[in-house]
């Protein structure tokens, strides 16, 4: 029987492709736990791997763990998420680059995951029905099921575009219920505001813009520069010039206007 090397809490056990592989990756794994479930995660059923090699698939996964009892569904990240991966998916899936991953093994029963972790050691990947492909036929089998088939992207579409619409719908609904009075006279606020934009006439344009005004002219500095103050000065005694002049002329035609004209 192998030795067992634990790290902080996680169980290490080797992964081999076949039974008389030279080389094999140890593989750290516990049971996963976290404060928010998700459905395709469920408390108590779940095993947590890491250090996953890139070549592992699912059903090499399925069998390295074949011992511990029936596994439900085996979820491949590149790094723990505590989220729904299921809804994660993306629309079009793109081949990535090896790398390490982690694994959510999920077992069919409780007593399975209890099996799972008292295991002294993996069986091989490699089964009589099943063999994990490396290199060029690993490859070519990603680049071919990476091109889609125009009809069944046409169904991937519609069937993305109705789920689609059937959220929207669900969300409007619920938006429209929480808008109505409840038995105290209470209307919950939504996003969905009701309030409605008003047109603008060119009088309300005019008040607006006459309202900007004021407020760049308020925030301008007066007589602050140097040169400022100069010129307010100048213009002022431009001003009292002209002002002068113009009380002169007045005065002049009520002279004028005064004089004693008999004939």
């Amino acid at each position: 029987m192998k030795t067992i090397k634990r790290v902080h809490d996680f169980k290490a056990l080797e992964i081999k492709l076949a039974e008389d592989s030279v080389s094999a990756h140890i593989v750290y794994f516990k049971e996963h736990s976290v404060r928010e479930h998700s459905p395709d995660k469920p408390s108590g059923r779940t095993l947590f791997v890491v250090n996953v090699p890139p070549y592992a698939d699912e059903t090499g996964i399925i069998s390295a763990f074949a011992k511990a009892g029936k596994v439900q569904s085996v979820l491949f990240s590149l790094k723990p998420s505590t989220v729904d991966t299921i809804n994660l998916k993306p629309f079009i899936e793109n081949i990535s680059k090896p790398n390490f991953r982690v694994a959510y093994i999920v077992f069919s029963k409780v007593s399975e995951l209890d099996k799972a972790l008292k295991l002294t050691e993996l069986q091989p990947m490699n089964s009589k029905d099943h063999v994990v492909k490396l290199g060029m036929k690993r490859w070519i089998e990603e680049h071919n099921n990476s091109i889609l088939n125009a009809k069944a992207l046409k169904e991937k579409v519609e069937e993305f575009i109705k789920t689609h619409d059937k959220e929207v719908a669900a969300a409007e609904k619920k938006d429209k219920e929480l808008e109505q009075e409840d038995g105290d006279g209470w209307v919950t606020v939504t996003k969905r505001g009701k309030v409605q934009s008003f047109a603008r006439t060119e009088k309300v344009e005019n008040k607006i813009m006459a309202k900007e005004e004021q407020k760049k002219k308020r925030k301008e500095l007066k007589n602050f520069y140097t040169f400022q103050i100069r010129e307010s000065k100048m213009k002022h005694i431009v001003a009292l010039r002209q002002k002068f002049e113009e009380d002169k002329k007045k005065i002049a035609q009520i002279k004028q206007s005064r004089r004693f004209k008999p004939f």
